[in-house]
C-alpha cells in the first residue's frame, strides 16, 4: 500500500514538474543582441548624439567601462 502511494506521488510530482517546465518555456524570451547604434532610426531614444558632449556622470561610466575600475563616485 505504501509503495503504491509513493509511486502515485512520484508520478504526480513528475507531472506537475513537467507542466511547470512547459509553462516556463512559453514565457521565456531572449532578446536580440544589442543593435548597432548606427542602425537605429532617427528619433530612437537610444540613438547616439555626437553633437552633444557627455555629462560628468556619462564620462565616469565610460571611464569605468574602459578601465574596469569604480567610477560612480569619481565624477571629477
Amino acid at each position: 500500500m505504501r509503495g503504491r502511494v509513493a509511486a502515485t506521488a512520484v508520478r504526480v510530482l513528475k507531472a506537475v514538474y513537467g507542466t511547470l517546465v512547459a509553462a516556463g518555456r512559453m514565457y521565456v524570451w531572449t532578446a536580440d543582441p544589442d543593435p548597432d547604434p548606427s542602425d537605429l532610426p532617427p528619433g530612437h531614444p537610444e540613438r547616439l548624439r555626437p553633437d552633444l558632449p557627455l555629462t560628468a556622470y556619462e564620462r565616469a561610466l565610460e571611464r569605468q567601462l574602459r578601465t574596469g575600475g569604480p567610477a560612480f563616485w569619481d565624477l571629477g
